[in-house]
């Protein structure tokens, strides 16, 4: 029965491979994002971790989706040695289904790419999933300030401006995120950096600028990371979002403990 049941549950995770949904494309997107898969010959695991701040983030929408999708239990945990928090999987027939789905072996930051199931998909709500994922876990949302004559002082003093982004060394991610953003409608822009030192590798960038843009991310995409989310709805409160702050700055400021023009000067 033991062995039935450990064949039934390498088939059902395979499958998983060929049956893309909802979830699965946003697990994708979290491991574009943050994972590493690892199978040397000594180790073969699959490492999810991100910021310390984030472990709200891992415990409550990361874990979740991986029993849902994989029926385990993670082990959430702090790596001290990197200060980060997430959790190691060791189930070959995950390993393996993660692999097929296209995820390399090893350092995959110059080669990650979107899964051909979702990029040559029309199917817009395993896109946004996908970037969803992607975006908690690898993206970034900032405001600016407005410059130049001609705008109001509450403008040109606070940080009114929104930018979605998302920073890769991989440019062939980058080139995905570009074209599953055009089947979403969402408009965006695309950079190319020189590396700064010889061991860097050239950074490609994605951003979704202003406020309609930002409207049109949020209703198709969104986020599930209240470390990034927490700077979106404060914007929506108070019309912008002071740079710097700690996430307990935030909750501090959504709370109404303390005021947003008070922190981040």
């Amino acid at each position: 029965m033991h062995v039935r049941r450990k064949v039934y549950e390498y088939i059902c995770i395979t499958n998983l491979v060929t049956q893309m949904n909802e979830e699965l494309a946003e697990i994708c997107g979290i491991h574009a994002g943050d994972g590493y898969l690892r199978n040397d010959g000594h180790r073969r695991e699959l490492d999810l971790s991100g910021s310390v701040e984030e472990s709200e983030y891992f415990d409550e929408h990361v874990s979740v989706l991986f029993e849902k999708v994989f029926g385990i239990k993670t082990e959430l945990k702090i790596f001290s040695s990197r200060n980060t928090y997430g959790f190691v999987i060791r189930k070959k027939e995950i390993i393996e289904s993660f692999h097929d789905l296209g995820f390399p072996y090893g350092n995959k930051s110059t080669s990650v790419r979107i899964p051909s199931s979702i990029l040559d998909s029309d199917n817009k709500v395993l896109i946004a999933r996908f970037l969803r994922g992607l975006f908690d876990t690898d993206g970034n949302l900032s405001f600016r300030k407005y410059y130049g004559p001609g705008y109001k002082l509450f403008k040109t003093t606070n940080h009114v401006y929104p930018v979605v982004s998302i920073t890769t060394v991989s440019k062939n991610l980058c080139e995905d995120i570009g074209v599953v953003l055009k089947k979403l409608g969402i408009v965006y822009n695309y950079y190319s950096y020189k590396p700064k030192k010889i061991h860097e590798n050239e950074a490609h960038k994605i951003t979704v600028n202003g406020i309609s843009q930002l409207q049109n991310w949020m209703n198709q995409i969104g986020m599930k990371n209240f470390s990034k989310l927490s700077r979106y709805l404060i914007w929506k409160k108070h019309g912008f979002c002071p740079t710097k702050l700690t996430l307990q700055q935030r909750k501090d400021i959504l709370k109404g403990d303390i005021s947003p023009l008070l922190v981040g000067l």
